[in-house]
């Protein structure tokens, strides 16, 4: 019989969160007892290759959630009591497109972790397994610090929809750094809103209704050269945080389980997602398109309504 409680997965792993999340597992003693997986990006690719590496993202997904599920059914390793689906993708100064045509923020940032979740629900704990994304202030048009910014800024509030019909923002319509982040922002929010449409259907499924969902918002990760700027921010729930704060927040939103369903936190505080995001259609559609791109198959996950 295994001595070890269920596991806790961390993608991400080897960011400056991620490895904050580490940090904060393997020092505290309850978290010890879990069994941890962590997952990373290749780091030793050169990044001339970084392009050929996330253009294989997918089928990366693919072989880990199945290794990971064939562990988990024979017994080598147990139950995912904590999924957290941390990190993203985002390019500054250029835009890269994958084979199928996707903007790789998209793909690393949503596609790939959308997959993996879902692929993964056959190895959670059927009772008291959470599923957590880390969000972000950039999915939401309406975030004072955003509107500062002026990620979404355009004389026709052409950006402020992010479901359109055409292409989204590419760098031909705007060449600079809010180009970029608008694209990160756009893959946050399809990630924040699925996993509404997510939880909406494990509640309704016969087998996986106990499991939860939980959004938190970890703000801006501040560097050695930023903690300047945050002890500017004296509001108890800044925007630029340390990563050992944002850290605790994740953990947090794993492991309390007074914490509701499908909640989203900004740090500690709960916190309203975009109108948009709230769209049951909406919802509906990136679900369905999910789906669609990546081939899911309906012998890869256990959800009963996974189409």
């Amino acid at each position: 019989m295994m001595s070890q409680k269920d596991t806790i997965i961390v993608t991400g792993a080897n960011g400056h969160l991620g490895s904050a999340i580490v940090r904060y597992i393997v020092s505290s003693l309850e978290l010890q007892a879990y069994h941890s997986i962590l997952i990373v990006r290749d780091k030793s690719v050169a990044n001339t290759k970084l392009t050929s590496a996330l253009k294989m993202a997918v089928s990366n997904v693919h072989r880990v959630a199945t290794t990971t599920n064939g562990r988990v059914s024979a017994g080598a390793i147990p139950q995912i009591h904590g999924l957290v689906l941390n990190a993203a993708f985002i390019e500054f100064e250029t835009q890269t497109w994958a084979e199928e045509g996707f903007d790789m923020a998209f793909v690393a940032s949503y596609l790939g972790r959308w997959l993996l979740m879902v692929m993964l629900l056959r190895s959670v704990n059927l009772e008291t397994g959470r599923i957590t994304i880390d969000g972000s202030d950039a999915h939401n048009p309406d975030d004072w610090l955003i509107g500062i910014i002026g990620t979404y800024k355009h004389p026709n509030d052409k950006w402020r929809s992010f479901i359109a019909f055409g292409a989204w923002s590419t760098r031909a319509d705007d060449p600079s750094t809010r180009n970029d982040l608008r694209r990160c922002g756009a893959a946050k929010f399809c990630l924040v809103t699925t996993i509404s449409e997510l939880q909406r259907r494990l509640n309704l499924d016969p087998l996986l209704h106990h499991i939860s969902t939980v959004r938190d918002d970890p703000g801006t990760i501040a560097s050695p050269e930023g903690y300047v700027m945050m002890w500017l921010c004296l509001e108890s729930n800044g925007k630029m945080r340390t990563t050992t704060r944002s850290a605790g927040d994740i953990i947090r939103a794993v492991m309390d389980v007074s914490v509701a369903k499908a909640a989203y936190f900004d740090g500690p505080a709960l916190a309203e997602t975009t109108s948009e995001a709230k769209d049951a259609k909406k919802r509906e559609m990136i679900w369905r398109d999910s789906v669609r791109y990546t081939q899911l198959k309906e012998s890869e996950t256990v959800l009963k309504d996974w189409k």
